[in-house]
């Protein structure tokens, strides 16, 4: 069990105390739920936009909470609060002194697009030689990556977390909490150049990643990308590249998909599959993973038998079928034109064989000045298509897709519910949809109408 004198975790957030603190004292759980607190937690009170934790202290109290995290005391309360500027910025000091009690390995994936199925894929395979942790979902902002690393306990043998950001300097404050031993930087797009402004901003606030790294560590990075070096000037520690390029320290090549989108590829040479997850972007996804687990000793046979398992998460490159049959490739968490670009290309290599493919292409949000180029940039790709032979563009902005597209078999809906019914009635047995959007479009609402 991990454990934390109650004295130190107080020194360590710069709390003041409104009653002594015993040296007996011990912190063995921290959290931010009242629900979850048993015999020795510290609660943590974050006002949320739905509820204030303060509110819940009482309760915090009669579950066997030791003390509370505060910006404010609450009243009628026998345990000691340790009041703070920020409970939130309390919250990450503590993670980065839970995080410092275990000598294990932390890899932390960030990048534009794939983190969340990259992050997924690494801890896939390293569960065969370690007890892995792994962050749950979206945990990957200020207040989800601490969360996630004091979940951590002396049991576990490595960790994989995800590093979100919509600015700079938030990856930055996180690389300093989890202190990363492995980073994975999969990719530099277009995601939130609304607020960061170009690319090379994007860049800049990935590599902030590196912040929290000493020169023992590894960065793993995509040598296709426009920013690797960019990214490799600034690495004090190992860096290890993959993708197609023939430099890349793992090379990607040979990659077929099947019927069902599965793709089939080598890495340096050594042949893999995955059969539960579709797309080509996954490729990519599986590049840095294999880097990852044959720096950790994990043998290629073994590599190969978790890739062949590995089922994407949830509209992250999944798939599924209809109700009437059709082969739908859901994709409809997030967008950005590369991603979409890349999904287009895997659609049209399943063209043929008396199937009908369908894009369904949903507006890409958070693109600010940039939002125009991309749709039609996007729409111009497809106009170099031969497929689809059915597109489907959904939401305000994505009707420029369209009209660069210039298909014949073009419908433009303003909203999902409106293209969901009419795809229920349109889509067939022998077609191969592709769906992908950002995820406030909601195109999942349009997969749940295809499936029933």
């Amino acid at each position: 069990m991990i454990t934390i004198p109650l004295f130190e975790a107080m020194a360590a957030i710069g709390g003041r105390s409104n009653k002594p603190v015993s040296p007996a004292g011990y912190v063995h759980f921290v959290t931010l739920d009242s629900r979850e607190v048993r015999e020795g937690t510290l609660f943590v009170a974050l006002k949320g936009q739905r509820a204030d934790g303060h509110d819940f202290i009482p309760e915090a109290e009669k579950r066997g909470a030791v003390a509370a995290v505060v910006e404010h005391e609450a009243a009628g309360v026998r345990i000691p609060q340790f009041t703070v500027p920020s409970s939130v910025r309390a919250l990450g000091d503590l993670a980065r002194i839970w995080r410092g009690r275990l000598n294990i390995p932390v890899i932390a994936v960030t990048g534009s697009v794939g983190k969340t199925c990259t992050k997924e894929l690494i801890a896939h395979v390293l569960e065969v030689k370690f007890n892995t942790h792994k962050s749950r979902k979206n945990f990957n902002n200020e207040i989800g990556l601490p969360t996630e690393l004091m979940n951590l306990n002396e049991r576990h043998q490595c960790s994989v977390v995800e590093f979100g950001m919509r600015n700079l300097n938030q990856i930055n404050y996180l690389s300093r909490i989890a202190r990363p031993s492995i980073s994975v930087i999969t990719n530099t797009g277009m995601s939130h150049i609304e607020i960061l402004g170009s690319r090379e901003n994007i860049a800049k606030a990935k590599a902030e990643i590196l912040e929290g790294m000493d020169s023992e560590g590894m960065l793993i990075i995509n040598r296709d990308d426009d920013f690797y070096g960019y990214f490799k000037s600034l690495a004090r520690c190992r860096v290890i590249s993959f993708g197609t390029n023939p430099g890349a320290d793992v090379r990607i090549s040979d990659v077929q998909l099947n019927e069902k989108a599965n793709p089939a590829f080598k890495l340096n040479g050594f042949p893999v599959e995955m059969k539960n997850s579709a797309g080509k972007h996954l490729v990519y996804n599986a590049a840095a993973a294999y880097a990852v687990a044959v720096q950790t000793g994990v043998g290629q046979e073994d590599i190969a038998a978790r890739f062949a398992t590995f089922s994407a998460p949830d509209r992250h490159g999944s798939f599924s079928y209809s109700g009437n049959g059709a082969l739908l490739l859901d994709n409809t968490y997030n967008a950005a034109p590369d991603s979409i670009r890349s999904s287009l290309h895997t659609l049209s290599e399943l063209a043929g064989n008396g199937k009908r493919t369908v894009a369904v292409i949903g507006e890409m949000l958070e693109l600010g000045a940039y939002s125009e180029e991309a749709h039609r940039q996007t729409g111009k790709i497809i106009a170099g298509m031969n497929g689809p032979e059915l597109l489907v563009t959904v939401g305000k902005n994505a009707k420029s897709v369209g009209e660069e597209a210039q298909k014949k078999n073009w419908k433009h809906f303003e909203d999902a519910a409106a293209a969901a019914e009419y795809l229920s009635g349109e889509v067939t047995g022998d077609d191969i949809v592709l769906l992908q959007g950002s995820n406030g479009v909601r195109l999942d609402l349009v997969v749940e109408a295809l499936v029933r």
